[in-house]
């Protein structure tokens, strides 16, 4: 072969190996890109969920927060209420221990008064003993035997529920305050006293 035919298969050559060297530098670089975006929308897929994981905690943290102070205004309007209805009782007490014919009607309005909103405010117990506070001292009008005893009798069983439902609603419901901000109830269990 002549040089020159040398020269043309080289040349050829060189042309296919480049050609051959350049479509696989192509395909190589569309596979490049293909994992780079399939990599970026992983993380990108990733960054979306740790942010709406992020954003869900921050909402439960503040709708926790928001129900606690409810609660914290549930118990401190219950509070409100169960001393109005035992001031109001105390005096109708004092005033039934001091005088043995009628009852002051100014305290005795008072005194029914403050005891309907006990009864919306509730709960049950609570109600039941401020029913039975009033009915002693009712009691005590028409029956003479009913003395200070059992006023007081009924005075103090009032005082010991209310109190009781006033605590810290965890420490009587026997979960953690933790607990009882994540969705607790203002309710004792049922065998309270």
């Amino acid at each position: 072969m002549s040089d020159w035919g040398i020269a043309l298969i080289a040349a050829g050559s060189a042309i296919a190996g480049s050609a051959v060297t350049g479509w696989l530098t192509r395909s190589a670089g569309f596979r490049q890109a293909a994992a780079a975006r399939l990599a970026g929308e992983e993380q990108a897929a990733a960054a979306r969920h740790a942010g709406e994981q992020q954003a869900e905690a921050v909402l439960k943290t503040v709708q926790q927060s928001l129900e606690a102070q409810a609660r914290v205004q549930q118990l401190e309007a219950k509070r409100e209420v169960y001393v109005a209805f035992l001031q109001a009782a105390q005096a109708l007490v004092e005033d039934r221990k001091r005088d043995q014919g009628s009852l002051d009607e100014a305290l005795l309005a008072e005194a029914e008064r403050t005891y309907q909103v006990l009864r919306l405010e509730g709960p049950g117990r609570v109600t039941e003993l401020g029913d039975s506070l009033m009915q002693a001292i009712f009691t005590s009008l028409d029956d003479r035997s009913v003395g200070a005893a059992e006023l007081d009798r009924s005075l103090g069983d009032y005082v010991t529920v209310a109190q009781h439902y006033l605590q810290e609603p965890w420490s009587w419901m026997g979960r953690s305050r933790n607990s009882w901000i994540a969705g607790g109830t203002t309710e004792p269990p049922a065998t309270g006293p």
